[in-house]
């Protein structure tokens, strides 16, 4: 196991909380959860790959790590918004599609998305019926995109009590802080967002995403038990992650990848 602690601000913090865990591949260091590898194969990567210099070469070695080249690792463009697209055994899938959640029934595909601060959102069903992942920006979070895409997976028959949910490397509320008009965005949608944020000075507050996308995936009916959160802050862990807010848009994007199918047995 990869040691997972870094340095920020003179202080010492864990990369693997409870069940994460950081693997060696042949694309660089990689992150799982116990619970979520019983039932499918799935990765967050690290700063080892950008998806930004050379992403044609970053997608085929992340494929490797599934079994498959890179014409099998689906992508979309990412908007920020609350739309859920499927992959189904046999169909085409058009890369480029706006949204930012991907359902897949296809155990041949890879599905993923990429961030460097947004958190991403793997899901897997215990049954081997469907995985999802999903990308939640402050505007897909106040969207509600991963309750959305809980709901698209409830419309193919699975209920929610049968996933698993995981939230990979984000920016955490000790690093970021928003302003009146994002606040009021989430008041808008709901009241209970008040609890997402605390008072940072005047007229600014700390967000904590990751609680909003667990209170999103526990109102859609995904047990609170099933939800694990990395918790590991992309701001605060720069050996390993990329963030945008800390290094500027230029920097490298990170992928959440999962795939339908036998899980990996380590």
């Amino acid at each position: 196991m990869i040691d997972g602690s870094s340095q920020h601000n003179g202080k010492t913090t864990s990369a693997e909380p409870q069940g994460w865990r950081w693997r060696d591949e042949p694309c660089g260091a990689v992150l799982e959860h116990d619970a979520l590898r019983l039932v499918a194969p799935h990765v967050f990567t690290s700063r080892a790959l950008n998806f930004r210099s050379e992403p044609r070469a970053d997608y085929d070695a992340l494929a490797r790590v599934f079994g498959r080249t890179a014409d099998a690792v689906m992508r979309v463009t990412q908007v920020h918004g609350r739309r859920v697209v499927h992959v189904r055994p046999g169909e085409p899938f058009t890369a480029g599609t706006e949204a930012d959640a991907i359902v897949s029934t296809d155990p041949a595909r890879v599905i993923s998305v990429r961030v460097a601060d947004c958190v991403p959102v793997l899901i897997g069903d215990r049954h081997g019926r469907v995985v999802a992942a999903v990308h939640a920006g402050w505007k897909g979070t106040c969207a509600a995109i991963a309750e959305a895409t809980v709901d698209a997976i409830a419309a193919l028959g699975v209920p929610a009590r049968d996933l698993v949910a995981v939230i990979g490397p984000s920016i955490g509320p000790c690093c970021y802080q928003v302003d009146t008009r994002v606040r009021h965005s989430f008041l808008a949608m709901t009241p209970d967002a008040a609890a997402w944020m605390v008072d940072d000075g005047v007229e600014r507050w700390k967000l904590d995403l990751w609680q909003a996308n667990i209170d999103q995936l526990v109102r859609a009916g995904v047990r609170e038990e099933d939800i694990h959160a990395s918790r590991m802050c992309t701001a605060a862990h720069l050996d390993r992650c990329f963030s945008h807010r800390a290094e500027g848009p230029a920097t490298g994007r990170m992928v959440a990848a999962i795939r339908l199918g036998p899980p990996a047995h380590r």
